[in-house]
C-alpha cells in the first residue's frame, strides 16, 4: 500500500515508500498510512511517531489519477478528500508526538503532512510548493485549514496565489521545517526524539495538547486546562521525591 512501519525503543516509524510516483497520496496509501498512524497511536510501547520517505522526494501532492479515469470523477475526489481529511484529523488530534522528515519535494497533501507534524526537519534540497507540480493548480484537499494556522493567512495567500516554491533555507523561516544541522534529517529525528521523550515526554504531550487545543477552545477553558496541567506536574515531581 506504498507505507511501512516499524517500532522499537518507544518509537514508531512510518515511511512513505512509492518512490516511483513520488509518494504521492491515492486513496489506498491515503487510507493505509491512516491505518498505521492509528496502529502507532494505540501500540502502549510507542511514545513518539516519525514520518519519512524514501525515495528523491517526501510526497509530491495527491494522486488524482484514478478520479481523472473514473467514470464518477466527483465521487473519487470525494473519496479521497475524506480520506485526507481523516487522516490530518487523526495527525492533528494525535496524544503522542509526530515528527516529520522531509527530503525533494513536498507539495499539496505532502505539504499537509508537513503541517499535520508537531515539528518538521529537512535537508537541504528539500523545496515546499501549495499547488503540485503539473496538477491542476487547485490545492489539495486539507491545506487550505492548516497551511493559514501555520504561517499566517496572509503569508498563505502569498503562496498559495503565487505559485511559489520554497526552498529549505525560507521554510525554515517561515516556521514550516527546520532545516536540519548539516543536512542530516535522521540524525535531527534522532535528536528531537530523544529530547522530548523520556522524563520529558509528559510535560512535552501536554504543552502539544494545550497548544493544539488553543486554535477551538475558549480563552477561559484553556486557562482551566493550563492550570489543572499544572497541577498534575506539582504532584507528579511531589511522588517523585
Amino acid at each position: 500500500m506504498g507505507v511501512t512501519y516499524e517500532a522499537s525503543n518507544r518509537l514508531a516509524q512510518l515511511v512513505l515508500d512509492r518512490p516511483e510516483a513520488g509518494n504521492a497520496l491515492d486513496l489506498d496509501m491515503a487510507r493505509e498510512l491512516h491505518e498505521q498512524v492509528r496502529r502507532a497511536l494505540a501500540d502502549p510501547y510507542v511514545d513518539i511517531l516519525t514520518l519519512t520517505a524514501n525515495g528523491s522526494d517526501f510526497c509530491v501532492g495527491s494522486d488524482t489519477s484514478e478520479a481523472e479515469q473514473s467514470d464518477d470523477p466527483t465521487t473519487a475526489v470525494f473519496e479521497l478528500a475524506a480520506a485526507l481529511e481523516e487522516l490530518f484529523t487523526l495527525l492533528n488530534s494525535s496524544a503522542k508526538l509526530v515528527l516529520v522528515g522531509v527530503q525533494g519535494l513536498a507539495a499539496g497533501s505532502g505539504l499537509g503532512l508537513v503541517l499535520a507534524g508537531d515539528l518538521a526537519f529537512s535537508s537541504g534540497d528539500a523545496s515546499f510548493r501549495v499547488p503540485p507540480k503539473g496538477g491542476t493548480g487547485a490545492p489539495d484537499p486539507g491545506l487550505a485549514w492548516l497551511l493559514p494556522r501555520a504561517i499566517g493567512q496572509q503569508r498563505a495567500l502569498s503562496f498559495g496565489l503565487g505559485g511559489r516554491t520554497l526552498d529549505a533555507a525560507t521554510a525554515d523561516g517561515w516556521g514550516i521545517a527546520e532545516l536540519a544541522p548539516d543536512g542530516d534529517v535522521p540524525a535531527a529525528l534522532r535528536d528531537a526524539a530523544e529530547n522530548l521523550g523520556g522524563k520529558h515526554l509528559w510535560a512535552n504531550s501536554e504543552m502539544r495538547r494545550l497548544l493544539h487545543a488553543s486554535w477551538e477552545t475558549s480563552r477561559t477553558e484553556l486557562s482551566q486546562s493550563e492550570a489543572v496541567t499544572l497541577v498534575r506536574a506539582l504532584l507528579n515531581r511531589q511522588q517523585r521525591r
